[in-house]
């Protein structure tokens, strides 16, 4: 075995580089800032009620200005938000006009809640929906805020208990083993509402009261209280919804550095998912990514539980087409073909799935092919003093195995800022042409590709977690006939 740590990757904003996403966008700019590509003038849709809708408007009208930090001697961890306005770092403004909301009515929010719990969900995006598509009727909006009212969201939570702590969820749901997979969840909101809303061409962004100073829905007295969400400072709730914004009007706010002279990468994570009805198979869902952190969808093909590790797999033959319609629609969005695949997928790789991404990578002429298993490890590390390892610690169990703490003590913030004992990923190298420091580098950079949160220690790679969150969205979907839009920004 051998132990090392990873040098925290350099991110690239618009005039410099920086660790951390906060500091570097106020410092640099973000990536695009000088392009004229970047968004200037963010047009906002507003859904809600009367009440969310003038809370939303006025906490942007706020934030516009900046927010002040939290009082702490954490200053890394916890900076100011330095504003969204053309003359801040993000050169743009976020614009909101009266025709450019819609307020529903209190009795239908009314009758929503009224509505049979296997009802409320597809009643209330129905109404979302319905006044999203009046809004862009005649309005060129790069945005809608979907605001729901404390009250009705109460009481749609109240069908599903949530997870404790997001770090422990399974990476996928098609292990048999899989206790998330055996629960008896009914559809979520926020999914339902993106992916019934692709239809609509425009990115959707839900808020929930307490990000804008709202009133917090009820909970029930049972529910724990580490079962219940702790609400970020108000400069963070900023710092991650504005920048969210930014990147879903268009923007790119940071990028991973690249070294001219490496072999341009497309990045794709392969997870797995349940139909609604958790009765039928399972489909492959694969998220590819460029250096620049665009991501693109590609929903696969059925899976199969194998008897021997009872994990999905897909067929040769799957997994020939599913990579070969990943690197189409990479080629369409991107204008080129990739130099080097890197595979990041929840289960492990079956001969048949080896041979069948080889030789669709063979078909496009990309001659570098590295395939990854990764799965969250219950191998802890345990560090001197009351933290835990540091982020980017790696050790080496074998030359094709490894543990990489995503989370940990982050050197830049002084602080482990999580709540709970980070687990490592498990890294196993089964068909690989890079080294085990190089993958778990990029690995460990790919963490820090997540537009929905600025705090840069993500526990997984933007490819395992967009792939994990687009199947949450994509079972919302028709498989037949519904419509996919192939942008991240449309899933996040």
């Amino acid at each position: 075995m051998k132990l090392e740590h990873l040098v925290e990757p350099l991110l690239e904003f618009g005039t410099g580089q920086h660790v951390d996403v906060r500091f570097g966008i106020a410092q640099f700019w973000p990536r695009d800032r000088e392009m004229g590509t970047a968004p200037r003038d963010v047009r906002i849709g507003l859904v809600g009620t009367a009440d969310t809708t003038e809370g939303v408007a006025q906490w942007l009208e706020d934030c516009a200005e900046g927010v002040a930090p939290k009082t702490t001697r954490l200053v890394n961890l916890f900076p100011a938000f330095p504003g969204f306005t053309e003359e801040s770092c993000f050169g743009a403004r976020l614009v909101v006009e009266d025709r450019w909301t819609a307020a529903i009515a209190k009795s239908d929010i009314a009758e929503l809640i009224a509505a049979k719990p296997t009802e409320i969900v597809d009643k209330s995006v129905a109404v979302f929906l319905a006044e999203s598509r009046r809004l862009l009727e005649n309005n060129p909006l790069d945005v809608i805020i979907c605001a729901p009212p404390h009250d009705l969201l109460a009481e749609m939570d109240s069908i599903n208990d949530q997870p404790i702590d997001e770090s422990e969820r399974a990476l996928d749901e098609g292990s048999d083993s899989d206790t998330d997979a055996k629960s008896t969840r009914l559809p979520d909101f926020h999914d339902v509402l993106k992916a019934r809303g692709m239809i609509l061409g425009v990115p959707l962004q839900m808020i929930r009261p307490p990000t804008y100073g709202g009133k917090r829905p009820k909970r029930k007295r049972d529910t724990p209280l580490s079962r219940r969400p702790t609400l970020q400072d108000p400069a963070t709730r900023a710092w991650n919804f504005h920048t969210a914004l930014y990147y879903k009007a268009g923007g790119i706010p940071w990028r991973l550095l690249r070294d001219p002279a490496e072999l341009s990468s497309c990045y794709a994570g392969v997870s797995f998912y349940r139909t609604l009805d958790e009765a039928r198979v399972l489909t492959s869902v694969a998220q590819v990514f460029n250096e620049r952190g665009e991501g693109v969808i590609v929903r696969g093909a059925p899976a199969q539980i194998t008897k021997t590790d009872r994990q999905p797999h897909l067929s040769e033959e799957d997994a020939h087409a599913l990579l070969t319609r990943a690197i189409a629609t990479y080629r369409q969005e991107h204008k080129h073909t990739p130099a080097r695949i890197v595979i990041h997928k929840t289960s492990m790789h079956t001969a048949g799935e080896v041979a069948g991404f080889q030789a669709a990578a063979k078909t496009e002429r990309i001659e570098v092919v590295d395939l990854i298993a990764v799965a969250r490890s219950f191998t802890r590390l345990f560090r001197e003093g009351v933290y835990p390892p540091l982020r980017g610690t790696l050790m080496h169990l074998s030359s094709d195995r490894a543990i990489l703490y995503l989370r940990g003590s982050v050197e830049f913030f002084e602080a482990y800022p999580g709540m709970y004992v980070p687990r490592p990923l498990d890294l196993k190298l089964e068909h690989t042409e890079s080294t085990t420091r190089q993958l778990a580098s990029e690995i460990l950079a790919l963490s820090k590709l997540n537009w929905n949160n600025t705090q840069f220690d993500g526990g997984e790679p933007i490819t395992v977690r967009a792939a994990r969150q687009v199947g949450d969205i994509l079972k919302c979907i028709p498989e037949e006939g519904g419509l996919i839009q192939p942008g991240f920004r449309f899933f996040m």
